[in-house]
């Protein structure tokens, strides 16, 4: 199941706040070098222009008119004359390098905005603008459109937004006067005596529903608070999923996974086939699963923490966010239009701790009338409590003799990069 931070280190800055401060003084710099040197020439020649000893002079003609130099200061401008651009191109190549950085971080969101202000100062320093980079320039441009890694980062991050896309306020629960819901809350004391979760379903109505999908669809809203596992390793009980076991789910004939590496920005493949009492068929879940380390969240009123989406493939669909696809299996309903969104955030107060908010889009080719909202409550309920029950007994309890472990510490940048969010909320200020 599935705010931006005020302050790190440095009050009032984020990261990549930072990050943009530094990659803007490497311009300054070029441009202030540029102006000492015009201002060092100007001094070493004579009060009438004449021209000193100094082999280099002055860019600027003084004799000029007013009008003249206003048309000259205007060519100039965006413009990075020294060495026809040669310092631009070491800032270009330095900020290229930070966005494959992020993305071996897993941080896509802080990636792709890096990406799209690289791509922005390298059109606004294009010829056309008088920095002559020649065929050096060119091949940068190329590099910036055929980089796998770029390339994996663009699609992956348009998936991502386009799910986090259904998050608009009327898509939320709107408080106790909404009757669209049925709602379910869910303990268990074996979790944990503090572990709450609130559960509500309603069917998708009006612009959320597929006019082309299946009868019946669904959104699902979940708020679980005082989870007791540590934010890696929660992350790394949805991200590795090849380690997943059937015995571990409720009413589960099947589960699959596999696992990318940062080639694939780290995303999964998930398969579960589920057999529950309380369905009329046995269903299908298949998905690829995204991550992003969010320093900034995109979920509303939450800090920052981890989003995981996880998005079924079209029906017809053989391959998917680099995924191969199986065919269909028959007597099994495949669910579809599958949306799911979990934040994960480290509880500040209790260490150790995580709360999670999860909002998901699904359907399944069953006519509404034969999967009522109480019966989707039920099965629901009943999937959430064994799910995270079973995290906590099978997983949890057992880490040590588990492989979840070897996975993070093989993954550092990832979970390096995760673990980079608690100390963030550590040292706000």
């Amino acid at each position: 199941m599935g705010a931006g931070l005020a302050c790190s280190t440095t009050c009032g800055r984020s990261p990549e706040d930072l990050d943009e401060v530094l990659a803007d003084s490497r311009l300054l710099d070029a441009g202030q070098k540029k102006a000492e040197l015009a201002a060092y020439n100007m001094m070493d020649g004579k009060d009438d222009g004449e021209p000193g000893m100094s082999p280099v002079t002055c860019s600027t003609d003084l004799s000029a008119s007013p009008s003249n130099q206003e048309e000259a200061e205007e060519e100039d401008e965006g413009a990075i004359d020294v060495g026809k651009g040669e310092e631009a191109m070491v800032v270009f190549e330095e900020s290229f390098n930070e966005v494959l950085g992020l993305c071996r971080k897993g941080r896509v969101f802080d990636a792709m905005t890096a990406l799209k202000n690289l791509e922005q100062d390298v059109q606004e320093r294009s010829p056309a603008k008088r920095l002559d980079g020649g065929q050096a320039l060119r091949n940068f441009v190329e590099r910036l459109q055929e980089d796998p890694l770029l390339k994996t980062l663009r699609e992956a991050h348009g998936r991502m937004t386009s799910v986090l896309s259904i998050l608009g306020p009327s898509a939320l629960p709107g408080g106790a006067g909404d009757k669209r819901w049925v709602s379910v809350n869910i303990t268990d004391p074996n979790i944990h005596p503090e572990f709450h979760g609130d559960i509500r379903i309603r069917f998708a109505e009006g612009a959320e529903r597929d006019p082309h999908g299946p009868s019946t669809q669904i959104i699902t809203y979940g708020s679980l608070t005082a989870y007791p596992m540590d934010l890696e390793e929660f992350v790394s009980v949805y991200r590795e999923t090849d380690l997943y076991q059937k015995e571990w789910v409720a009413d589960c004939e099947q589960c699959e996974g596999k696992v990318g590496g940062p080639e694939k920005l780290y995303s999964a493949y998930s398969r579960f086939i589920n057999s529950s009492p309380l369905m009329p068929t046995r269903m299908e879940i298949l998905t690829v699963r995204e991550f992003a380390v969010c320093t900034k969240s995109p979920v509303p009123n939450r800090g920052p923490g981890v989003v995981v989406v996880d998005m079924s493939p079209p029906s017809d669909a053989k391959t998917f966010a680099g995924w191969p696809m199986p065919d269909p299996t028959k007597r099994i309903t495949r669910m579809s239009g599958v949306g799911l969104i979990l934040y994960f955030t480290p509880r500040k107060d209790k260490p150790g701790f995580c709360d999670v908010f999860a909002f998901a889009k699904a359907a399944a080719p069953l006519p509404q009338w034969l999967v009522p909202l109480s019966l989707l409550k039920r099965f629901f309920a009943n999937h959430f409590v064994s799910l995270f029950r079973a995290i906590k007994t099978f997983i949890k309890d057992d880490w040590e003799k588990l492989g979840y472990k070897d996975r993070i510490s093989g993954k550092p940048d990832l979970y390096e990069s995760i673990s980079d969010i608690k100390r963030m909320l550590s040292q706000a200020c």
